[in-house]
């Protein structure tokens, strides 16, 4: 009984793990959603971070702002591709579990700013 436990822990763990890394996107996913999908790049940092530099065509969502009103005014079809960063990827990775729970089907997670290349 000790072993069917530990296997189904394990595999529970390794389900969880899998599941937030399908989330994560590189640079070059990132601008082939964009280019070929329409994807939205979305800066969930403050409005000070986003003023002082940001990506180009990012559009500003900080994410102490999201919920249903303030995204489906800005991405109003739940699976169209959404892109998030932020400084550290940190923040990001918080916005894309929120999206997620307001039932966007498509979201990636560039993580830091600096993983763009511009």
């Amino acid at each position: 009984m000790k072993r069917v436990f530990i296997i189904f822990l394990c595999l529970v763990c390794f389900a969880g793990c899998s599941n937030s890394s399908s989330n994560s996107i590189n640079y070059v996913q990132a601008k082939e959603q964009i280019i070929n999908n329409g994807a939205v790049l979305l800066d969930v940092r403050t409005k000070e971070e986003y003023d002082e530099s940001h990506i180009g065509g990012a559009i500003l969502l900080p994410l102490d702002t999201i919920d249903n009103n303030s995204v489906s005014s800005i991405v109003d079809d739940k699976s169209k591709p959404i892109i998030v960063y932020c400084k550290s990827g940190v923040r990001s990775a918080q916005a894309v579990s929120k999206l997620i729970e307001l039932g966007y089907e498509n979201v990636y997670d560039l993580g830091a700013m600096s993983n763009w290349k511009e």
